[in-house]
């Protein structure tokens, strides 16, 4: 499928980004069309509308799309275009990783972590976790988080 899916772009005369793999451009003069390919999900913009209309057609001829609108959620991004821009949350995601570890109803604190603060795998007993694998998924999904939540990085950074 990727290297279908890698061809058919190509053919469609859009050019694979070097310092993205999964993202195909094309230029001419000043306008512009980028195509963004994770799995089975496309982000598609661009400067000019009818330029991707017939990209849209193109893909739906060869891969059969489904047009889901402007982009709203995209890997745990929520995407919001205004006058004054665009504007990425991840607001949903933060929530279910709260869910998902049990968090949801804990009171926030001011800061959350001292410079000082050390850390072990340990239960709430003191014995070390005999599986660290559901730690080391909360964290992996901290770290993705901080993309939009900066002021988390040091945090996360002591946990990982």
């Amino acid at each position: 499928m990727v290297l279908k899916t890698h061809h058919c772009l190509t053919l469609s005369w859009l050019t694979q980004s070097s310092a993205d793999h999964s993202m195909f451009v094309k230029e001419i003069s000043d306008e512009f069309t980028v195509l963004l390919v994770y799995v089975d999900d496309i982000i598609l913009t661009g400067t000019s509308l009818s330029k991707i209309t017939k990209v849209k057609q193109f893909l739906d001829i060869t891969f059969r799309i489904k047009d889901l609108g402007d982009l709203k959620y995209f890997l745990g991004l929520e995407v919001t275009c205004t006058s004054r821009g665009i504007h990425i949350s991840q607001r949903k995601y933060a929530l279910e990783i709260l869910k998902e570890s049990g968090f949801l109803d804990c009171k926030p604190a001011k800061t959350p972590i001292t410079a000082k603060s050390t850390f072990k795998l340990t239960s709430p007993d003191g014995n070390l976790l005999p599986d660290i694998t559901a730690y080391r998924q909360l964290v992996g999904k901290l770290i993705y988080l901080t993309s939009t939540r900066p002021d988390l990085t040091f945090a996360v950074q002591q946990l990982s």
